[in-house]
């Protein structure tokens, strides 16, 4: 995969069929009403502006929510356009979850501050996302399924670690990298990446490899 980031949309087509089908109903019950219901017909008209009133958090999101996936971290763009951007090290954790339909159907991004960013199969470019952090190496760090934990373990890192020494080669650099180690241990995958990418200059896609293959040592 090329990219250098993704971009996940809350537009959901099934949704937008949904909600377009609901409207589309209201000549109809109008028409109905007024032959032979008149009397009611202020209370359908009620019902359909209380309907949109506690749908207005779902029509924000269809317009305005998404979320920005790089290697710098993630931008979570809100339903009324307030932006949220998190680094790597402020993510404890990406693991697949289910939402009900298929196995492993939804991506999770838990923060440190417990804020949870769900993504779900049916939201556009879930596929590319999920592909885009298999590569990374970040879905291998999490999960205890061989199909994402030794998925693409072909694209390792340039870098070998070695276990008897904390202090390492990049490139031409001697590098101390003991607090990197301490956040593996303790499983701060994504914290021990930034933390590397911060002590070198290989970058945050190398970082992820070089913390996944550190988690398989260690």
């Amino acid at each position: 995969m090329s990219v250098d980031k993704v971009t996940v949309t809350k537009r959901c087509i099934t949704y937008v069929i949904a909600e377009a089908m609901v409207y589309l109903l209201i000549p109809f019950f109008i028409y109905v009403d007024k032959k032979y219901h008149l009397d009611i017909l202020k209370w359908i008209l009620f019902s359909y502006f209380i309907y949109t009133m506690f749908n207005i958090p779902l029509f924000l999101s269809m317009a305005n929510e998404k979320i920005i996936v790089s290697d710098t971290g993630v931008m979570h763009v809100l339903p009324t356009k307030k932006i949220r951007s998190y680094r790597w090290r402020d993510v404890c954790k990406v693991y697949l979850d289910s939402c009900g339909r298929y196995t492993n159907a939804r991506v999770v991004m838990k923060i440190y501050n417990g804020k949870k960013i769900k993504l779900p199969y049916y939201l556009s470019d879930y596929d590319l996302l999920k592909d885009y952090l298999v590569e990374r190496g970040i879905l291998g760090m999490y999960s205890d399924s061989p199909l994402y934990y030794y998925s693409n373990m072909e694209n390792k890192s340039r870098y070998s670690f070695d276990r008897s020494s904390t202090t390492q080669f990049f490139d031409e650099c001697k590098v101390d990298i003991s607090e990197v180690i301490d956040k593996v241990k303790s499983k701060d995958y994504l914290l021990a990446a930034d933390i590397l990418n911060q002590k070198t200059d290989i970058g945050m896609d190398e970082s992820f490899l070089y913390i996944r293959q550190m988690k398989a040592m260690i």
